[in-house]
């Protein structure tokens, strides 16, 4: 995220989880990702329909995580 919002001056980087992936869910949530919606039936995986979660971080989101947790700005 320091190459997206440091080097390419990004605002906004999103991303889409297959809703049974609660791992990359947690770890995403954990670096500062805020879901903003779920494609309902929206990923087809071993003959069924999984929700496809949405998910973002805004740059000054990422700069204040990184200054709470004393991570060079």
């Amino acid at each position: 995220m320091d190459y997206a919002f440091g080097y390419l001056n990004m605002h906004r980087v999103s991303l889409g989880v297959v809703g049974f992936n609660r791992r990359a869910l947690r770890f995403y949530e954990k670096v500062g990702f805020k879901q903003e919606g779920i494609q309902r039936d929206g990923y087809y995986h071993d003959h069924a329909y999984h929700d496809f979660v949405m998910m973002s971080i805004l740059e000054d989101e990422f700069r204040a995580m990184q200054q709470k947790e004393g991570i060079g700005a």
